[in-house]
């Protein structure tokens, strides 16, 4: 498999999105880190928000020192209303409006359907489906009281069912048609829209799935994991003004995954297959 890292280290440019003031939730390492990089880099200032301050603090340090940027960072736990509520109240004050928001913050573990329980079950969906929600929905508001803007969800390739993590795939399937939906509610003041990542070279796939499943991944047409700076340049482009007559959609930054290949987390055997 092709091993150099394919990614174009400067893509936009830096005036891009001049005077906007972006929100990405999980922002402190990831994806998330590398959306909130590339969304300065572009002009956007930032709050970045997380459960945890020293990643947080970490990143935007380094954002801010890197781009120029502002960068300003909360605390939030997204399945938590009055604590989404709280941020909204901090966006305000620090920026009066957000007009781009990026809710990325999300998480899942590999295991059978069969082996759910109820608490690991709502556990995902409180995060990926209502924790998405509760985000969209107070910042959406938001946008839709003041000047507008662009929310961008951060799924995953869903459609082709995901053998694993099936809590996930429904949840992000649930976020997919949520956004398909507001995007007609909302528009034509707020643009509502979807990146769906594949197999990504994260700190988090290398702690979460086994090596060889991670492997199988590599059958896709692109051949090769993607990188987070890969995904964060689509997430840039559907917030930009090259986006502005896109809405209720989602880009695939996946390497072909979504028409072909192994998106399994768990072996053929291990479902008794």
């Amino acid at each position: 498999m092709p091993g150099n890292d394919p990614t174009p280290k400067h893509v936009f440019r830096p005036d891009l999105l001049a005077s906007q003031a972006a929100l990405v939730t999980g922002a402190g390492t990831g994806l998330g880190r590398a959306i909130a990089q590339e969304l300065a880099g572009a002009g956007a200032d930032l709050l970045i928000a997380a459960r945890r301050r020293e990643p947080l603090e970490k990143a935007a340090a380094e954002i801010h020192a890197s781009t120029g940027r502002r960068v300003e960072v909360a605390l939030v736990n997204i399945r938590e209303r009055d604590s989404v509520e709280a941020l909204g109240e901090r966006a305000r004050d620090l920026y009066s409006q957000i007009d781009i928001l990026v809710n990325n913050a999300g998480g899942q573990y590999p295991q059978r359907a069969r082996d759910f329980k109820p608490k690991g079950w709502n556990a995902v969906i409180d995060t990926n489906l209502t924790g998405t929600w509760n985000m969209t929905q107070v910042f959406g508001n938001q946008m839709l009281d003041g000047r507008g803007g662009s929310i961008t969800q951060i799924i995953a390739v869903v459609g082709r069912g995901f053998p694993g993590i099936a809590h996930s795939a429904a949840a992000r399937a649930g976020v997919l048609e949520l956004s398909r939906t507001l995007a007609y509610e909302w528009g034509p003041k707020v643009r509502v829209n979807c990146v769906a990542p594949g197999p990504i070279a994260t700190h988090g796939l290398e702690v979460t799935y086994d090596p060889n499943v991670t492997r199988l991944n590599e059958s896709i047409p692109s051949q090769r994991l993607g990188t987070p700076e890969e995904v964060a340049h689509g997430v840039v482009f559907m917030a930009s003004p090259a986006a502005s007559y896109i809405t209720g959609e989602v880009l695939y930054v996946a390497g072909g995954q979504q028409i072909y290949g192994c998106n399994q987390t768990l072996f053929d055997d291990q479902f008794d297959r």
